[in-house]
């Protein structure tokens, strides 16, 4: 018989190649479908629930100024900007704004220098008991603005200054306080006390390092403490209302008065002004300080 030469050498089941081929269709299974994460959708509804909540109401408040009639209407019939007119010719509402301006702008400077030196006189000297005048300086922060209101009455009484805008002024400067102390003091703790020191080392003095090196690297900090308590006197209401004893008006005790005898859509351009204000404000303060929120 012819040799009919070798036989090929028969394939092992155990062959790994051959075993991954053959088992490759059984291991492979349909893509399932990955559904989101709820908790991420509840975030993202909970963020547009409340960005709705804040820009509806200034969207409705911006409508209602422009509406021609005499009561505050949504949807407004028809377009006018009479009640802007009516608001910057009315010699009360003109009275009222300036009045809110003077005293927010005086609280302010007052607040942030109070502030300012509670700062730096606890962070850089060992004071005795530096930290019950620390609380001290927030306290206005928790006590409820009636009595700090009543507090101021009764002071100003006492003392037969009364009926001022200057009450107002040192009363809001103080009431406000807290919010600039709290920003400078979280700045003041950030800064790298090695450059302070290598300015006294090359003989500049206290106030010479406080002046170049100090205050330079807070600057946005105290621009955001001035910023704080102008904007939280612009929109204070409780205080201004008690120390002024009905003969200083300001913008929110204007508005206030306004409410009890009509709805004029005139209050609805005046706090359209005020919050366009407010944002230029913030915008403002931001490019001064080289970025406040940076």
């Amino acid at each position: 018989m012819a040799n009919a030469g070798p036989r090929p050498a028969p394939s092992r089941p155990g062959n790994g190649e051959d075993m991954g081929a053959g088992i490759g269709p059984v291991l492979e299974r349909p893509s399932r479908r990955r559904w989101p994460d709820p908790s991420l959708a509840l975030v993202g509804t909970t963020f547009w629930v409340v960005l709705a909540f804040i820009v509806v109401p200034l969207g409705v408040l911006a409508a209602v100024s422009v509406h021609p009639g005499r009561f505050m209407t949504f949807p407004p019939q028809g377009f006018s900007l009479r009640w802007y007119q009516t608001l910057l010719t009315s010699s009360q509402w003109l009275e009222a704004i300036r009045n809110s301006l003077v005293v927010a702008l005086g609280s302010a400077v007052l607040a942030t220098s109070i502030a300012l030196v509670l700062a730096l006189v606890l962070d850089r000297y060992p004071v005795r008991f530096g930290e019950y005048m620390r609380r001290l300086g927030m306290m206005p922060l928790f006590l409820p603005p009636v009595i700090m209101g009543v507090a101021f009455v009764a002071f100003f009484y006492e003392i037969g200054f009364s009926g001022r805008i200057e009450n107002l002024i040192i009363a809001h400067g103080i009431f406000n306080a807290p919010f600039p102390l709290l920003l400078i003091s979280s700045g003041l703790s950030k800064v790298n006390r090695e450059l302070e020191e290598s300015a006294m080392n090359l003989g500049a003095r206290p106030a010479t390092v406080l002046r170049t090196v100090t205050l330079p690297l807070i600057r946005a900090d105290v621009f955001a403490g001035v910023l704080f308590a102008f904007l939280l006197s612009l929109n204070e209401y409780i205080v201004a209302f008690l120390v002024s004893g009905f003969t200083v008006v300001t913008l929110p005790i204007e508005i206030f008065s306004s409410l009890r005898y009509s709805f004029s859509p005139v209050i609805a351009a005046a706090s359209v002004l005020f919050i366009a204000g407010t944002g230029f404000l913030v915008w403002l303060a931001d490019r001064l300080a080289g970025g406040l929120w940076d």
